[in-house]
């Protein structure tokens, strides 16, 4: 009687983890075109047919993404949510608090994630009138997109396309979803998949 029950308790827990666990939802060939226009994809597209290329490099913190987020094509930086790269969304692991004292701290525990080279672009980009950061070089380059008032749009990495959906509607705008775009080389859609936070 003991080890059934144990085992039944053994399953339940293993069950209530999988459920709890979001996973990316594949969005039907049918509904597609709706997704996609409702984040106004034709004006996203033609962020990405521009070639960027001057800019000023700069040195600036990598912050993984915390558990909250699923995978990240590229190892997108979380602290790179808002074009100055001051977004808090760090990793749990990481147990450094802003303002903490630092004196004789190794760097790497100061700053987890380590340090990178961004370059961020003058030339604002099409239609969405934002900012440009590229981060990277070569085909494992991402170019990350910003809206106007600074919170990420969109970034691209090789031929996956991360769309952010915000909700602004709040003083403090809100991340709410995600959509991971296959595309092919003209930059049209080949699949989605939403993660919805």
């Amino acid at each position: 009687m003991k080890r059934s029950l144990i085992l039944f308790l053994i399953f339940l827990v293993t069950f209530s983890n999988f459920a709890t666990e979001k996973e990316l939802k594949t969005i039907p060939k049918s509904k597609t075109a709706k997704v996609l226009k409702s984040v106004a994809y034709a004006t996203i597209r033609s962020t990405l047919l521009i070639s960027y290329v001057e800019g000023e490099e700069k040195e600036s913190v990598y912050t993984s993404c915390s558990e909250n987020f699923p995978s990240m094509p590229g190892d997108f930086p979380c602290n790179y949510l808002d074009y100055e790269g001051t977004t808090m969304e760090v990793a749990p692991s990481s147990g450094v608090n802003e303002g903490e004292a630092t004196e004789g701290s190794d760097p790497e525990d100061v700053n987890p994630g380590g340090k990178v080279t961004i370059k961020q672009i003058k030339q604002k980009s099409p239609n969405l009138n934002g900012k440009v950061v590229l981060l990277g070089e070569g085909e494992d380059q991402l170019k990350l997109f910003y809206q106007p008032k600074g919170q990420i749009s969109h970034y691209i990495f090789r031929k996956t396309l991360v769309i952010f959906k915000w909700d602004v509607s709040r003083s403090e705008p809100s991340l709410t979803g995600l959509l991971f775009v296959n595309v092919n080389r003209d930059f049209f859609p080949e699949e989605v998949k939403e993660y919805t936070f």
